[in-house]
């Protein structure tokens, strides 16, 4: 009977142990969403100003960091014939956010030299856990002094 008690006791403290406080908890696959408030869809700017940008993230836990993209679209025709020396323009810049909710503004200014055309404006959101959402606009690029 000693024996038993023995064997009983044994598999109580090992369930015990076994057990942790992490099993209680949720895994977090929610991705983060994004909210890009500025620019619009299809916006019409011009070299030389500068992209007003305002964007909201939120998280249903925590938020960790962002990225914008910007490149060139490059969707093969052309009106007039480009000089040279205008580059196909590509952008990046990359920060923290924290918190459930949080929202940045920057400007961004469009180089002397960016090839006028389609370009694509995109937005990534990373929260702690690793899940990831990407946001893409539309932006057209204009040249003033070829128009």
């Amino acid at each position: 009977m000693k024996k038993y008690k023995l064997i009983y006791a044994f598999a109580f403290i090992a369930t015990l142990f076994s057990c942790s406080s992490d099993d209680n908890s949720v895994t977090d696959t929610e991705k983060p969403t994004i909210v890009i408030n500025a620019p619009t869809d299809e916006q019409e700017l011009h070299v030389g100003e500068e992209i007003h940008t305002n964007i909201s993230f939120s998280d249903n836990v925590e938020l960790a960091s962002y990225k914008i993209d910007i490149h060139f679209a490059g969707d093969g025709h052309a009106h007039r014939q480009m000089q040279d020396d205008f580059i196909e323009w590509s952008y990046e810049t990359a920060g923290i956010i924290s918190g459930k909710n949080d929202e940045i503004a920057l400007d961004i200014m469009i180089p002397e030299n960016v090839k006028e055309g389609h370009y694509h404006f995109g937005v990534y959101a990373l929260d702690k856990a690793g899940n990831q959402t990407v946001q893409w606009i539309e932006l057209d690029i204009h040249n003033h002094t070829h128009e």
